[in-house]
């Protein structure tokens, strides 16, 4: 949006999330709660129902970049990190931030790439929004969970290491060489999630596993047991009937 001389945008609202980003320029910005000037550098968020008037101050000329987003549920129902995001934006109130992320900066490259139109514009287009909405939650002060549960998502990884590998003789130290941390600090994490040692949570994925190849596929013991990793069927089945209770054998009659 380019304005100039004396100009007013009457009260209205969205039904979406209107970020106003203002590149050159200042102008007055009054909600049903608060009145403030947007300055130059800075951006403020009209969420969905807020309603705004704007209008200008002095003569010189106004540049506003508008960014205008719905948020909708995906696979993970919002419980990732962009669901975070949109809770975080929903609740923020309307004020001038400080745009100390380059949201201004990514939206011109945003808007060289509409209109230079080279090969791929549109991927580039879309990251940039992806981006200039990550900085501007950046700078209104959006702190991720995710960072704050560190450990969970390295537990995270240990889990899916194992599974990614569940064929092979996974050892503690295969694991910590994998997340670039030493086994002492692989064993914390585990216990402290599982409460149980990284040995004794590799040996409880394998024998999922196990059970799993027992009930859906016709494969010997001894195959299930050499495919897993195990050294000898009888240790298989002395592993399997200690976590289970019953032998490899009978787990699968009984199913």
């Amino acid at each position: 949006m380019q304005k100039s001389g004396h100009w007013s945008i009457g009260r209205h609202a969205h039904s979406s999330f209107e970020f106003h980003l203002i590149a050159r320029g200042t102008c007055e910005v009054i909600t049903d709660d608060v009145t403030f000037v947007a300055e130059p550098g800075t951006f403020y968020l009209t969420g969905p129902g807020v309603y705004h008037t704007q209008r200008s101050i002095g003569t010189d000329p106004l540049v506003e970049y508008s960014l205008d987003c719905t948020f909708k549920p995906q696979k993970d129902n919002g419980r990732g990190e962009w669901g975070a995001l949109h809770l975080f934006f929903k609740d923020a109130k309307c004020f001038p931030v400080h745009d100390a992320h380059g949201a201004i900066a990514l939206f011109d490259k945003a808007i060289e790439e509409a209109l230079c139109l080279q090969p791929g514009y549109p991927i580039m287009v879309h990251s940039l929004v992806l981006s200039i909405l990550v900085s501007m939650g950046r700078s209104m002060g959006y702190t991720s969970s995710f960072l704050q549960s560190k450990s969970v998502s390295r537990m995270e990884l240990i889990a899916s290491y194992i599974e990614d590998n569940i064929y092979q003789q996974i050892t503690p130290a295969d694991i910590a060489a994998f997340l670039n941390l030493s086994e002492k600090q692989v064993s914390r994490i585990v216990l402290s999630s599982e409460g149980i040692s990284t040995k004794r949570f590799i040996t409880l994925a394998k024998i999922e596993e196990a059970k799993t190849l027992l009930v859906e596929s016709d494969l010997p013991i001894g195959e299930i047991a050499q495919s897993l990793g195990f050294a000898t069927a009888s240790y298989f089945n002395t592993v399997f009937r200690n976590v289970e209770g019953i032998t490899p054998g009978a787990f699968r009659a009984q199913i």
